[in-house]
């Protein structure tokens, strides 16, 4: 009974949330997934991501769940914290809300700007800077948006990061994650090929998120979606993604790359790697 009990407190649910994070001997660390350095890196893959079918669909999906739920963004202040190579904080700002987008790279801060330029975007702002370096009282931050807005974003990944971007909030806070499943048929291949053994379970989840904004009473929306979908893409580029994932899961990749390239080149055709991807994403806005 006093496990059960447990569930109900929201500090129970950070703690869990904290711990589910733990890479090995680095306590407190999530490896390498908040690097700057590496986004910086996957910045061109993104970039080309959000103008595709898929990107715009999800971007079109969120904005009318938004409707759905009697919301509506015009004239709406919206800080988009990891605005990437900037889908939504444009979406956003062409539905006449006014957007604070804030990235920590330059490739994908550098994307929204051209955008801005080059489709005569207006109000929409670009801050370049690392959520964890944010001080919310200097920039003037606090409780000064309709909408906080964190969507798949590697920069809150924890109670106290994700406390903090509540705070810059008035009414509404939406985040999306993770939802459970996150399977790649080459990946789990790799892996397997690698290590000798089946993929952990991926560590990010909207689980810890939701728990410990339901045990404190907020009013919340919840939605889970699942993708299914082929990925194609060049050899060079197939290797890098892999690597990556590697990375986000606590590896050191050091010296593995002659083995990934190896794996993939046997099983790419005609210069092209493809493999079978499913993954889940959970969506909550929270009604303050």
């Amino acid at each position: 009974m006093e496990e059960i009990l447990k569930l109900r407190e929201a500090s129970y649910w950070e703690t869990v949330w904290d711990k589910a994070k733990l890479y090995g001997k680095n306590p407190g660390s999530e490896g390498p997934v908040h690097s700057v350095e590496l986004w910086e890196k996957r910045a061109e893959k993104f970039k080309n991501n959000v103008k595709g079918e898929r990107g715009k669909k999800r971007t079109g999906d969120v904005i009318k769940w938004f409707e759905n739920q009697g919301l509506s963004l015009e004239g709406m202040t919206i800080l988009d914290i990891g605005a990437g190579p900037g889908a939504f904080s444009c979406a956003f700002a062409e539905k006449k809300a006014r957007v604070t987008a804030l990235e920590p790279t330059l490739g994908m801060s550098s994307t929204i700007r051209e955008r801005i330029e080059t489709e005569a975007i207006t109000g929409l702002e670009v801050v370049q800077m690392p959520w964890e370096e944010v001080d919310v009282k200097k920039m003037g931050w606090q409780e000064n948006f309709d909408m906080v807005f964190i969507s798949m974003c590697p920069g809150v990944h924890n109670a106290e990061l994700f406390k903090k971007a509540m705070s810059c909030a008035k009414k509404y806070v939406y985040y999306s994650g993770w939802a459970g499943r996150r399977d790649s048929e080459a990946f789990s291949e790799l892996w397997k090929e690698l290590y000798g053994e089946e993929m952990p379970i991926w560590r990010s989840d909207i689980i810890y998120n939701l728990n410990w904004l339901y045990a404190q009473g907020y009013s919340l929306a919840f939605e889970v979606q699942q993708d299914v979908h082929r990925e194609e893409s060049a050899v060079e580029d197939a290797v890098e993604e892999l690597m990556s994932r590697l990375s986000f899961l606590g590896k050191d990749t050091t010296g593995l790359k002659e083995q990934v390239a190896t794996f993939v080149s046997e099983q790419a055709e005609a210069g092209v790697f493809t493999t079978n991807a499913v993954s889940r994403r959970g969506k909550i806005l929270v009604k303050l």
